[in-house]
């Protein structure tokens, strides 16, 4: 029997978390990656994907559990991988060709050989004639299109890549993912395998030969299985949506769990702590206009309907559930009294409405409280972003101000100063529904 290319053996992986604790973010992980594949994971967001792929490549040793390439315990960096970021991560004092050769300065080269495969790198990604361009005179396809030739460049036989085109419009990511896949299927490549994580069911269905399903909270593996779909593939035939049809129910049954709804898990007197989804009021409010003009829809139709990615809707959705707007019984989307209450009642109602809803929001509570007991009635930015980040370390407590903001703007709960960076009350700051004691 053929050596798997990489084995990770019932690997765990914890970080510390608020009060001395720690947070559980991969549960007893054991996967195989073979040579010639292209493995996508996908899962709902804050299942570990990331932190899954750090943890193969040999950024992030795991807490427990191994990681075998060839049959060898890996320990540190693989050096046969190489990563294509999400957020290009190019240095912006150096040109595109300077960009691409970074890799390579650990390598036995000559200067004659570096250059020569940076050449190639570059025009195998379709930037010649942009040597000497810096980053801030490209669009993102471009820059996406120099850290693919930074990867090139080292050739790595795995080609790793954390939600490459994200941050990319349809078209330019549309056109990427098929030069990836065209890099693959070419036989002079060095690339063996490529490992990917992606948010889009669609993206995985397009470009994976196997396709990893995880679940969250903490991270699992719910379901491996190949796609037997030929290259290229046509995102319009049967088969091919049948698959992502698969891949919805998997997800959607990952991340729609019932704890949203019943909130008492924070004990008598306490708010549960919780964070919130990253996602626009008016995308949930849009959400409950869908389903009071169609009534209660199954997830995968609403996703239809709508026109909006998986992992997008999802947010919407347990965005509902943490307002008690929306219930998801059984995969289905419905409204409730609360949510048919807020959505027939004027702007002024709703502020009302929404203000009361907030309050019962561990966050938003946190910084009530915090308001309360200052002397000045102001709290600093930088205070609230340290505690939300000892409470939940492996988000983005900078977003999740952003949307604290947001939110309580319209609510009137409290107000920001964006320029000063810091909370400060209305002007007769009303006790918070629950204290922390």
């Amino acid at each position: 029997m053929t050596t798997p290319l990489l084995e990770i053996q019932n690997v765990f992986q914890s970080f510390p978390g608020a009060g001395g604790g720690s947070v559980e973010i991969l549960h007893d992980i054991s996967l195989e990656i073979r040579e010639h594949e292209v493995v996508a994971i996908m899962g709902p967001s804050g299942c570990g994907k990331s932190t899954l792929l750090r943890a193969i490549i040999g950024l992030e040793p795991p807490t427990s559990g191994q990681i075998l390439y060839r049959g060898k315990v890996q320990t540190g960096l693989n050096p046969s991988t190489a990563l294509v970021f999400q957020n290009f991560a190019l240095f912006p004092w150096l040109t595109v060709q300077e960009n691409v050769s970074v890799g390579l300065s650990h390598l036995p080269l000559t200067t004659i050989e570096r250059e020569k495969r940076v050449a190639e790198v570059i025009d195998a990604v379709g930037l010649g004639g942009s040597e000497e361009a810096y980053p801030k005179e490209l669009s993102g396809g471009m820059k996406q299109r120099v850290g693919l030739a930074r990867a090139l460049a080292v050739q790595p036989e795995i080609l790793c890549m954390d939600e490459p085109f994200s941050a990319l419009d349809v078209l330019t990511s549309e056109t990427l993912r098929n030069e990836v896949i065209d890099i693959y299927t070419n036989k002079t490549s060095p690339v063996n395998t490529i490992l990917m994580v992606t948010h889009s069911i669609s993206e995985g269905v397009f470009m994976a030969t196997r396709l990893v399903v995880m679940g969250a909270h903490p991270g699992i593996i719910r379901a491996v299985f190949d796609n037997p779909l030929p290259y290229p593939r046509d995102e319009h035939h049967p088969d091919f949506i049948a698959l992502i049809d698969k891949l919805h129910a998997l997800i959607t049954q990952a991340a729609l769990p019932t704890e949203l709804a019943a909130v008492e898990g924070g004990g008598a007197g306490k708010l549960p702590i919780q964070s919130i989804p990253i996602i626009s009021l008016s995308s949930v409010i849009g959400l409950l206009e869908v389903l009071e003009n169609e009534g209660s829809l199954e997830f995968f139709e609403l996703s239809r309907q709508v026109h909006v990615e998986l992992h997008q809707l999802l947010l919407v959705v347990k965005a509902g559930e943490l307002f008690g707007w929306v219930t998801t019984p059984g995969g289905r989307v419905d409204m409730t009294a609360e949510g048919r209450a807020f959505l027939a009642a004027d702007i002024n109602a709703r502020k009302q409405l929404f203000n009361v809803t907030l309050r019962r929001l561990f966050i938003f509570d946190l910084i009530v409280q915090a308001l309360i007991k200052s002397a000045r009635n102001e709290v600093d930015e930088t205070v609230i972003l340290k505690q939300l980040t000892q409470l939940f370390p492996h988000e983005r407590p900078q977003r999740i101000l952003q949307t604290v903001v947001a939110w309580a703007r319209y609510a009137e709960l409290f107000k920001f100063n964006g320029l000063r960076r810091v909370f400060h009350g209305l002007e007769k700051p009303a006790a918070s529904v629950l204290s922390h004691k």
